[in-house]
């Protein structure tokens, strides 16, 4: 009697875990879908408003390498700047302000890192 106890506590525990394991990767699912419809939403908000700012008269030349991190009302806040143009730094503070991704799929805390490169033209 204590063996088939034994036996059905180890046939319960087994499939306990089998559920638990299932349902974790179904959230894992879904959190890795969230973070992916995250990322398509702060490509086309780059892509909508960081851009070579082609009206400036100041010398818009360099790299920036810039981090974003999203909040829980889908904005969308600079974390971190580093270049050594003040007009780049700037120009893509100012434009991250108008930054703002769907709250309801943003992986809210996620940080995303983009590299920008702007190159004038000199030939004018």
């Amino acid at each position: 009697m204590k063996k088939i106890a034994l036996m059905m506590i180890l046939m319960l525990s087994v499939v306990g875990m089998s559920f638990a394991t299932n349902n974790t990767e179904s959230r894992d699912k879904n959190k890795r879908a969230k973070q992916t419809e995250t990322k398509k939403n702060m490509d086309k908000e780059v892509r909508k408003h960081i851009f070579f700012p082609s009206n400036s008269s100041e010398q818009v030349s360099g790299q920036a390498d810039v981090m974003f991190q999203v909040f829980p009302d889908g904005e969308v806040k600079v974390v971190m700047i580093q270049t050594k143009n003040p007009f780049i730094k700037k120009f893509i503070e100012r434009q991250a302000q108008k930054m703002k991704v769907d709250s309801n799929t943003a992986v809210v805390g996620e940080i995303f890192r983009y590299r920008f490169t702007f190159k004038s033209d000199d030939s004018n």
